[in-house]
């Protein structure tokens, strides 16, 4: 009985995660994605998202391996938050980005560390490129990839263990031809209980 409960409730996880995936390609934004979700699946907890902002921060360049490639004159930020819907931690991001790039009202609302990016940035209609999405249920049919994702994770300060996660992505948003963000997110389990 007991391996039957197991097997059923793993395969409820998995079709949860297989959910939450088609909503976060449904969406422009992981905040949109997050909100369809949370009003779907928790809807009396609360009714928008809220953020725990851990650090937001000017970065070397040389200190960042990523698609951004910052000109002279631009600065590299990296804004590591929590994602909330009430009491649940829905994830934990680190979002690396480009201020020039954004309009400067945009500039001062990411500045004030209240809103997620992506609910700051929707009005520009980006896109979100996936460039890795690595599951909890399937890290061992790429493991060189998962071990550079957990050694990321690892080294972010602030963030939970790698057993918190069901799922990583790592994403860039684009607008208009130009790369705004280098997206690193890491969902909780919380997300999908």
């Amino acid at each position: 009985m007991l391996r039957g409960a197991f097997v059923e409730s793993w395969a409820e996880f998995v079709s949860s995660v297989d959910k939450f995936l088609k909503v976060m390609r449904e969406h422009d934004t992981a905040t949109a994605a997050l909100i369809a979700w949370c009003r779907s699946h928790h809807p009396y907890e609360a009714e928008a998202i809220a953020i725990t902002l851990l650090a937001d921060e000017t970065v070397a360049a040389d200190c960042y391996d990523g698609p951004l490639q910052p000109r002279a004159g631009e600065t590299l930020r990296r804004r590591r938050v929590w994602l909330h819907w009430g009491d649940r931690v829905l994830s934990e991001a680190e979002n690396w980005y480009v201020p020039e790039r954004l309009p400067p009202a945009m500039r001062d609302t990411i500045a004030d560390g209240v809103r997620p990016y992506g609910a700051v940035v929707a009005s520009l209609c980006p896109q979100r490129i996936t460039t890795i999405a690595l599951r909890a249920d399937k890290a061992g049919e790429n493991e060189a990839q998962a071990e550079a994702v957990l050694a990321q994770l690892a080294r972010t300060e602030g963030f939970s263990p790698p057993e918190a996660f069901i799922l990583h992505i790592h994403a860039v948003m684009m607008a208009s031809g130009i790369v705004l963000a280098d997206l690193r997110e890491h969902y909780r389990r919380e997300l999908l209980r």
